[in-house]
């Protein structure tokens, strides 16, 4: 894949990527976290929310170019990076622990 252009969702201006992991819209002032990509592992990844609101969510990393779904990924609740659904695997501590899920790197770093 290749780089992309990030443009900003409020006003189509393109956005610059700040020192505090954030993309900043120099136009309008729209301002988006940055996220590691789960791709090429590069602080690339944005979430956009177009005008119809979370169902029509999806995430862009402009570094990659790589585009999912918003429901493609999921946030690991250990290591908060967002990653494609099918890595994550079920974590069982103890037989009470139910449904508690992190992403395939976390869950090695667990049980190594």
């Amino acid at each position: 894949m290749q780089r992309t252009e990030l443009v900003c969702p409020g006003c189509r201006w393109e956005m610059r990527v700040s020192g505090n992991e954030k993309a900043v819209c120099d136009s309008c002032g729209c301002e988006l976290p940055v996220y590691e990509c789960p791709n090429c592992q590069n602080q690339g990844l944005v979430k956009i929310k177009e005008d119809g609101g979370a169902a029509d969510a999806y995430f862009l990393c402009f570094s990659c170019g790589g585009r999912w779904a918003g429901s493609e990924l999921e946030r690991c609740p250990e290591c908060y990076q967002w990653r494609p659904g099918e890595e994550f695997e079920e974590l069982i501590i103890c037989r009470s622990s139910v449904g508690f899920y992190v992403c395939g790197n976390c869950y090695g770093k667990i049980f190594k």
